[in-house]
């Protein structure tokens, strides 16, 4: 399985009054690419692949997930989009996002750096990819 994760880092954040602050420190990529990384492993070691065959592995999960600074979910993730499905195996998309799911939720707490919480690692699109696995 493959797990991708896509990162929302704010830039200018919005003060109550409706007007902008100065931009956030940028992370370095490298950085992103280590958090990514870390975090992808961590969920990944938490996934249970649904007992489905054939055309049902090929739906691919995208989920926003939330998470406080000290790496607990915030809320249910929810569900973004799904790709990869078919009239034969639309019947297993909703297994497929459960599965994706109870992951996030089954591996919280990651351990993340908490030095990076206000700078936008808190807001997670994941996507969780069985085909890919290899």
């Amino acid at each position: 399985m493959s797990l991708r994760f896509i990162l929302f880092f704010p830039l200018l954040p919005v003060l109550a009054s409706g007007c902008t602050t100065a931009r956030q420190p940028r992370i370095a990529p490298e950085v992103v690419a280590k958090v990514t990384a870390d975090a992808a492993a961590q969920v990944k070691r938490c996934y249970r692949a649904p007992k489905i065959m054939g055309e049902g592995k090929r739906i691919t999960t995208r989920l926003h997930v939330r998470f406080a600074p000290d790496g607990t979910v915030v809320g249910l993730p929810t569900v973004v989009a799904q790709s990869g499905i078919t009239p034969s195996n639309q019947l297993f998309a909703d297994e497929m996002a459960q599965a994706a799911i109870a992951s996030v939720v089954r591996c919280s707490p990651l351990r993340l750096p908490p030095e990076l919480y206000e700078v936008g690692w808190n807001d997670f699109v994941l996507t969780f990819s069985p085909a890919a696995r290899g």
